[in-house]
């Protein structure tokens, strides 16, 4: 019996897990960036519909990364943890997505067939 007890009492400590074991990789923010930026760049130049797939896809995850980032009790121990680095990165990368959405329309506008 005071086995179990023991084994109780210690189970908080066996789940004790630092914040980023929860959170993305520096890999995976820049994997969503770089296909976000290269699936928004292609579809802004070819088919700009394909913006409402893309755009919210890639959104709904740098928005749920930078709510991360900025939680007052989350964000500081993702700091402290992963580096000023990670922190870049996560603010960077959307802003570069829409970059990609740019350039792709400027390539459309630069190039498009004008009817005479």
């Amino acid at each position: 019996m005071r086995a179990l007890v023991a084994i109780i009492a210690l189970c908080p400590v066996f789940a004790y897990a630092e914040v980023m074991d929860k959170e993305h990789s520096l890999f995976t923010i820049s994997l969503w960036c770089t296909f976000g930026t290269v699936a928004a760049a292609l579809a802004a130049r070819y088919q700009p519909w394909l913006l409402l797939l893309v755009l919210p896809s890639v959104g709904l995850f740098f928005a749920g990364q930078v709510a991360e980032i900025l939680d007052p009790y989350v964000g500081p121990t993702i700091a402290a943890e992963a580096g000023a680095l990670y922190i870049g990165v996560s603010w960077v990368a959307p802003v570069l997505v829409l970059v990609g959405g740019g350039i792709g329309f400027f390539f459309r506008l630069r190039y498009a067939k004008t009817n005479l």
